[in-house]
C-alpha cells in the first residue's frame, strides 16, 4: 500500500509541472531555512527568549513533568496555554536538540506554501472561463501567488529570531481551509483544532475561520442546500464550543500556576488596547488613539507595504476575508510594542496567511466577473504584477536568505562568520564549555549563552523580565560573556537590581567560586572550584 501511494505521488509530480515545481520551491527554502537556523545556533546567535524557554519545557516533557521552565518561571501552560506541546515533545523526547525545534519549523513555514499552492488551484478550479492566455491559468496564478508567500519577509520573519509555535499557523490555516473546500469536515475541525492549541487566544482566528467557511461555501458552491438557519445554528454553536475553551484555558492555567482564577494576571503590554477600549476612546481621548497609532509608524508601514501590497490589496474584491486578519491588525497598530510589527519576530504568522488567502479569493472574483467588470483582464494582469513585483523587492531587502534585515544577519553573513578564525574559537569555546558541564547541573547564564544549556532543567538565565528571581549562591556554575550586551543587563536579585556582571564579581569576591574556563571573553565560575582554569 505505500509503495503504490508513492508510486501514485511521483506519478503526479511527473505529470503535473506546476506541483513538480512547488514541491521543488518548498524543498529548497525548506533547506535554506533550516540551514540559516543551524547556523545561528552553532554560532550562539539564539537567545533564552524563546528557543531557550521551548527547549527547557519540552525538555521537561520528555521527563514527564508539565513543561517547566525556569525561565518562566514554571509551566509553560501557566504562562500560554498550548496543548499542542504535548504532541511536540514527541519528536523531541526522540530527538533531544535545539535542531529538532529548527527542522520542525522550517518544515512548517516551507511546506505550508504547497498547501496554498492546491488550496489556491482548487479554487480557481472553479473559474470557468479564462482569459485565452497559456500564462493565465490556475496553475500559473497559484504557482505565483505561492511563491510570492514563501518570498515574503512577513512569512520568513520567524526564521530570523529563534523557535516559535505561532509558525504552525499558517499551515494549519491553509489545511484548515483545503479540508473544508474539499468537504473534508472532520480534517477541517481537527486543524481548527490545532490552531488553537497553538494558543488559547487563537479562538477568534478559528471563529473568524468558521464565519469565512460559511460565506466560502455559498461562494465555491460547495453544498446544494444552503440554509441560514443552519448557518446561525452553527455559528452560534462554535461560539458556545470556543468561548467554552477559552475559559477552561484559563482555568487549567490558574490551576497550573497554582492561583486562584481571579488572580490570574492580565497580560499587557505598554500601548496595547483591545478593540472595545479603541472604540471608547476614540471618544473619550482620541489624542491617545492618534498616539497609539502613529508610535513606531515606520514599521507599522513597512508591515503594511508589504502585507497590502504584495496580497492583501485584493481582499476589496471578496471582503469577507478581511474578518480573518482585521482583529491582528486592530491589536498590532494600536500598540507600541514593535515586535508586534516588526520584521524579525513571529507575530506576522497571525497575518500572512490570512493576506495570501484573501488574494485567492480576490482573484477568484476577478476572473469570474472579468467579462462583466470594466477591465477586468487588465486589472486580473496588474494584480498579479504587482504581487511579483513587491515579493521580489521584499525577498532582496527584508529576508535572511539574502540581506537580512534590521539587527539580524542575512544567511551569507551567518556562512562568513565560518571564515573569521577568531569569531570561530570563541564559538568553538563555548560549546566546549556546554559539553563540558553536566546535564543536570545548577548554572546560570544570560541570555544569549542560555540555548547551549537548554536542555538542563537546573539552568536559567539573567532576563530582561522581572518575573525571574535570582537565587544568589544556589548556583554551581556562572557563564558569562563578558564582551556581551547581556552580561550588565540588570534583574531582580533578592529585591535589588543587579546584572550578571556583578553576580560574577560577588561570586569572585564571596571566596567560594573558582575559575573554572576562561577565554575569549568568557568566564566560567564553579562553587568549590580550586586550582587553574580546566580551559583557558
Amino acid at each position: 500500500m505505500i509503495v503504490k501511494n508513492v508510486n501514485n505521488i511521483l506519478s503526479k509530480l511527473r505529470n503535473d509541472h506546476y506541483l513538480l515545481a512547488i514541491v521543488s520551491i518548498s524543498s529548497i527554502f525548506f533547506i535554506l531555512f533550516s540551514l540559516y537556523s543551524i547556523l545561528a545556533f552553532n554560532l550562539v546567535e539564539m537567545s533564552a527568549w524563546d528557543m531557550g524557554v521551548y527547549m527547557q519545557a519540552l525538555a521537561s516533557g520528555t521527563s514527564g513533568h508539565l513543561f517547566y521552565s525556569a525561565l518562566i518561571p514554571g509551566s509553560y501552560l501557566a504562562e500560554h496555554f498550548s496543548p499542542i506541546l504535548f504532541i511536540l515533545v514527541i519528536p523531541y523526547y526522540l530527538f533531544p536538540s535545539a535542531y529538532t525545534l529548527i527542522i520542525l519549523q522550517s518544515l512548517a513555514i516551507a511546506f505550508s506554501t504547497l498547501v496554498l499552492y492546491l488550496l489556491s488551484r482548487r479554487i480557481l478550479d472553479n473559474v470557468h472561463t479564462w482569459p485565452n492566455n497559456k500564462l493565465i491559468n490556475p496553475s500559473t496564478i497559484s504557482l505565483v501567488i505561492s511563491i510570492a508567500y514563501i518570498m515574503s519577509p512577513l512569512t520568513e520573519s520567524p526564521i530570523f529570531f529563534d523557535f516559535h509555535l505561532m509558525v504552525f499557523l499558517p499551515l494549519f490555516f491553509f489545511l484548515a481551509l483545503y479540508s473544508f473546500i474539499t468537504k473534508r469536515y472532520i480534517l477541517n475541525i481537527i486543524f481548527l483544532g490545532l490552531i488553537v492549541s497553538l494558543h488559547s487566544a487563537f479562538i477568534s482566528i478559528a471563529f473568524t475561520t468558521i464565519i469565512m467557511e460559511i460565506f466560502l461555501n455559498r461562494t465555491l458552491h460547495l453544498s446544494s442546500r444552503n440554509s441560514v438557519v443552519k448557518d446561525t445554528a452553527f455559528v452560534i454553536l462554535s461560539f458556545f464550543i470556543l468561548g467554552s475553551y477559552f475559559v477552561l484555558a484559563g482555568i487549567l492555567k490558574a490551576d497550573i500556576a497554582g492561583i486562584s482564577l481571579v488572580a490570574i494576571p492580565k497580560i499587557h503590554v505598554s500601548g496595547s488596547v483591545g478593540p472595545i477600549s479603541i472604540f471608547v476612546d476614540l471618544f473619550k481621548t482620541p489624542l491617545v488613539v492618534l498616539n497609539l497609532l502613529t508610535a513606531n509608524y515606520m514599521l507599522k508601514l513597512t508591515l503594511l507595504f508589504f502585507a497590502f501590497g504584495g496580497f492583501a490589496f485584493l481582499f476589496i474584491r471578496y471582503p469577507i476575508t478581511i474578518l480573518t486578519f482585521v482583529p491582528y491588525l486592530l491589536y498590532s497598530m494600536f500598540s507600541r510594542y514593535g515586535s508586534y510589527y516588526a520584521i524579525g519576530y513571529q507575530y506576522p504568522m497571525m497575518f500572512i496567511p490570512m493576506v495570501a488567502f484573501s488574494s485567492i479569493m480576490g482573484i477568484y472574483v476577478l476572473a469570474s466577473k472579468q467579462k462583466r467588470i470594466k477591465f477586468g483582464k487588465t486589472q486580473l494582469y496588474a494584480a498579479l504584477a504587482i504581487i511579483i513585483a513587491v515579493a521580489i523587492v521584499g525577498f532582496s531587502i527584508a529576508t535572511p536568505l539574502v540581506s537580512g534585515y534590521s539587527f539580524n544577519n542575512s544567511l551569507s553573513d551567518s556562512i562568513s562568520q565560518h571564515n573569521n578564525t577568531q569569531y570561530m574559537e570563541k564559538v568553538q569555546f563555548e560549546h566546549k564549555i556546554a559539553r563540558s558541564i553536566g546535564k543536570n547541573a545548577s548554572v546560570v547564564t544570560e541570555n544569549n549563552l542560555f540555548p547551549l544549556f537548554g536542555n538542563d532543567p537546573n539552568a536559567t538565565a539573567f532576563p530582561f523580565t522581572t518575573d525571574v528571581v535570582i537565587n544568589g549562591y544556589y548556583y554551581q556554575f556562572l557563564v558569562d560573556d563578558q564582551k556581551s550586551m547581556w552580561s550588565n543587563e540588570v534583574a531582580n536579585f533578592q529585591n535589588t537590581n543587579m546584572s550578571l556582571n556583578m553576580l560574577e564579581h560577588q561570586y569572585i569576591q564571596s571566596g567560594k567560586y573558582g575559575v573554572y574556563a576562561q577565554g575569549y571573553g568568557i568566564i566560567v565560575l564553579e562553587k568549590g572550584y580550586t586550582g587553574s582554569p580546566k580551559f583557558a
